[in-house]
């Protein structure tokens, strides 16, 4: 048997004062309350974003704090030429909400 995990991305326009960590932390929020209302239909916010790893080329690995206290894993990439941030939540983690 294969299983297949879909990602989910999130695509907003965020405007980024500098490319900090703190400000990609902030600017993923709204992407990930987007991603988990409207796309999986959950009742549930981010509380914070927590940058894990930085992959040197404005790719990121983090974690994700819900209102309720779960904590998910999310991919973020941030384009600096655009202002755009991306945010990929695996499916495996919105099974773990369930």
């Amino acid at each position: 048997m294969i299983a297949v995990f879909v990602a989910v991305v999130g695509i907003i326009v965020f405007v980024v004062f500098g490319n900090s960590s703190s400000d990609i932390e902030k600017g993923s929020k709204p992407i990930i309350d987007q991603i988990l209302q409207e796309q999986f239909d959950l009742d549930r916010s981010c509380d914070d974003v927590t940058i894990t790893e930085d992959n040197g080329d404005n790719t990121y690995v983090g974690k994700a704090e819900l209102d309720n206290g779960a904590v998910i894993n999310v991919n973020i990439e941030y384009f600096p030429k655009k202002d755009k941030i991306y945010v990929e939540i695996p499916y495996s983690e919105v099974l773990l909400l369930n």
